[in-house]
Protein backbone atom coordinates (compact mmCIF):
# COMPACT_ATOMS: atom_id res chain seq x y z
CA UNK A 1 0.00 0.00 0.00
CA UNK A 2 1.45 3.54 -1.01
CA UNK A 3 1.91 6.32 1.41
CA UNK A 4 -0.69 8.38 -0.50
CA UNK A 5 -3.40 5.17 0.26
CA UNK A 6 -2.24 5.55 3.68
CA UNK A 7 -3.13 9.17 4.53
CA UNK A 8 -6.75 9.26 2.64
CA UNK A 9 -10.06 9.68 4.82
CA UNK A 10 -13.02 7.99 4.54
CA UNK A 11 -15.46 10.63 3.70
CA UNK A 12 -18.41 8.28 5.88
CA UNK A 13 -17.67 6.97 9.35
CA UNK A 14 -17.73 3.39 9.95
CA UNK A 15 -21.26 3.42 10.88
CA UNK A 16 -22.18 4.60 7.45
CA UNK A 17 -23.90 7.89 8.67
CA UNK A 18 -23.30 10.75 6.76
CA UNK A 19 -20.41 13.01 8.83
CA UNK A 20 -22.10 15.87 10.75
CA UNK A 21 -19.98 18.84 9.68
CA UNK A 22 -20.79 22.15 12.06
CA UNK A 23 -19.76 25.32 9.83
CA UNK A 24 -19.65 28.61 11.44
CA UNK A 25 -21.52 31.50 10.58
CA UNK A 26 -20.59 35.25 11.29
CA UNK A 27 -23.80 37.53 10.63
CA UNK A 28 -21.88 40.73 12.62
CA UNK A 29 -21.35 42.43 8.83
CA UNK A 30 -25.26 41.09 7.04
CA UNK A 31 -27.18 43.72 6.04
CA UNK A 32 -31.13 43.82 5.83
CA UNK A 33 -32.94 45.90 2.76
CA UNK A 34 -36.40 46.04 1.77
CA UNK A 35 -37.50 45.10 -1.89
CA UNK A 36 -40.75 44.36 -3.78
CA UNK A 37 -39.46 44.12 -6.73
CA UNK A 38 -36.78 42.58 -8.85
CA UNK A 39 -35.21 41.41 -12.12
CA UNK A 40 -33.78 38.12 -12.88
CA UNK A 41 -31.31 37.29 -15.73
CA UNK A 42 -28.36 34.88 -16.84
CA UNK A 43 -24.86 36.28 -17.21
CA UNK A 44 -24.17 35.98 -20.82
CA UNK A 45 -21.32 33.82 -19.25
CA UNK A 46 -24.42 31.23 -18.81
CA UNK A 47 -22.31 30.34 -15.69
CA UNK A 48 -24.21 33.00 -12.96
CA UNK A 49 -27.72 34.10 -12.30
CA UNK A 50 -28.35 37.81 -11.60
CA UNK A 51 -30.89 38.88 -9.42
CA UNK A 52 -31.43 42.38 -9.27
CA UNK A 53 -33.63 43.95 -6.47
CA UNK A 54 -35.26 47.02 -5.43
CA UNK A 55 -38.33 49.30 -4.56
CA UNK A 56 -41.48 50.21 -6.45
CA UNK A 57 -43.11 53.64 -5.12
CA UNK A 58 -46.04 53.02 -7.53
CA UNK A 59 -46.00 56.78 -7.14
CA UNK A 60 -47.06 58.63 -9.87
CA UNK A 61 -45.14 61.69 -10.93
CA UNK A 62 -47.75 62.55 -13.79
CA UNK A 63 -50.06 61.34 -15.75
CA UNK A 64 -49.04 58.02 -17.12
CA UNK A 65 -45.68 58.13 -15.53
CA UNK A 66 -44.55 56.65 -12.98
CA UNK A 67 -41.50 56.80 -10.46
CA UNK A 68 -38.48 55.25 -11.85
CA UNK A 69 -37.95 51.67 -10.40
CA UNK A 70 -34.85 51.89 -8.16
CA UNK A 71 -32.45 49.10 -8.24
CA UNK A 72 -30.32 48.64 -5.02
CA UNK A 73 -28.54 45.11 -4.87
CA UNK A 74 -27.83 42.64 -7.23
CA UNK A 75 -26.98 38.95 -6.00
CA UNK A 76 -24.65 36.99 -8.20
CA UNK A 77 -25.53 33.63 -7.87
CA UNK A 78 -24.21 30.14 -9.52
CA UNK A 79 -27.08 28.15 -11.24
CA UNK A 80 -26.94 25.63 -8.36
CA UNK A 81 -27.06 27.92 -5.76
CA UNK A 82 -29.90 29.39 -7.60
CA UNK A 83 -31.80 25.94 -7.34
CA UNK A 84 -31.56 25.75 -4.13
CA UNK A 85 -32.77 28.89 -3.21
CA UNK A 86 -35.62 28.32 -5.51
CA UNK A 87 -36.58 25.05 -3.74
CA UNK A 88 -36.17 27.04 -0.19
CA UNK A 89 -38.43 29.22 -1.63
CA UNK A 90 -40.41 26.93 -2.93
CA UNK A 91 -41.05 25.82 0.53
CA UNK A 92 -41.27 29.19 2.57
CA UNK A 93 -44.36 29.68 0.25
CA UNK A 94 -46.32 26.34 0.35
CA UNK A 95 -45.99 26.65 4.47
CA UNK A 96 -46.88 30.32 4.56
CA UNK A 97 -50.11 29.44 2.34
CA UNK A 98 -50.79 26.35 4.47
CA UNK A 99 -50.86 28.66 7.28
CA UNK A 100 -52.70 31.78 5.69
CA UNK A 101 -54.04 31.03 2.37
CA UNK A 102 -53.07 31.30 -1.38
CA UNK A 103 -51.26 33.95 -1.69
CA UNK A 104 -52.57 35.73 -5.45
CA UNK A 105 -49.56 37.36 -7.23
CA UNK A 106 -52.05 38.93 -9.88
CA UNK A 107 -52.35 42.36 -8.03
CA UNK A 108 -55.42 42.69 -9.96
CA UNK A 109 -57.23 39.58 -8.81
CA UNK A 110 -56.45 40.77 -5.11
CA UNK A 111 -57.94 43.87 -5.81
CA UNK A 112 -61.18 42.68 -7.12
CA UNK A 113 -61.46 39.80 -4.46
CA UNK A 114 -60.70 42.03 -1.74
CA UNK A 115 -63.97 41.81 0.96
CA UNK A 116 -65.55 45.23 1.16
Amino acid sequence: MSDAAKSEVPLTPASGQPASIQIPVDASKMQTVYANFFRLSLSSSMEEVLVDIGLHTGIMQSQNVAEPLQFTHRLVLNPFVAKRLMESLRQIILRHEQLFGVLEVDAQKRLRARPQ
